[in-house]
């Protein structure tokens, strides 16, 4: 029962990044570069406390019901961590009005955003599998 708790949860969170990463990309269109940093920081603070939560409370909770997805838990963990990179170096050029860099950051924020939607059906798709196990 929980676990299903959970899994509804995560699927809410993931749908309002998806809010967010319009929002997002709007800014880094058409705003200037104080709208972009502040788009930006937001998208990574609410991200930060997403991982946060999967990391400390429901991935070992997964973890301890089912220890055979320790290499997929493991692997989200690591791909949590490589978003927080590729945030901070996005946030770094997202905000700069030079020439060029605000297409080289909507590219950088594109790929992001893919992987990100790749990243939460992973974690959905495990959480569903957990609840039929």
């Amino acid at each position: 029962m929980r676990l299903a708790h959970e899994a509804r949860r995560i699927a809410r969170q993931h749908a309002l990044f998806e809010e967010l990463r319009t929002s997002t990309r709007a800014a880094l269109e058409q705003g200037g570069g104080d709208l972009r940093r502040k788009a930006l920081h937001t998208l990574a603070t609410s991200l930060e406390a997403h991982f946060t939560l999967e990391e400390h409370v429901q991935f070992p909770a997964l973890h301890g019901l089912h220890p055979e997805s320790t290499a997929e838990l493991a692997d989200l963990v690591a791909q949590h961590h490589a978003f927080r990179q590729d945030l901070a170096a996005l946030a770094q050029q997202g905000g700069s009005d030079a020439d060029g860099a605000r297409s080289a950051a909507l590219a950088a924020f594109e790929r992001l955003a893919d992987a990100l939607r790749r990243h939460e059906d992973r974690e959905e798709a495990l959480l569903e599998r957990a609840q039929i196990d």
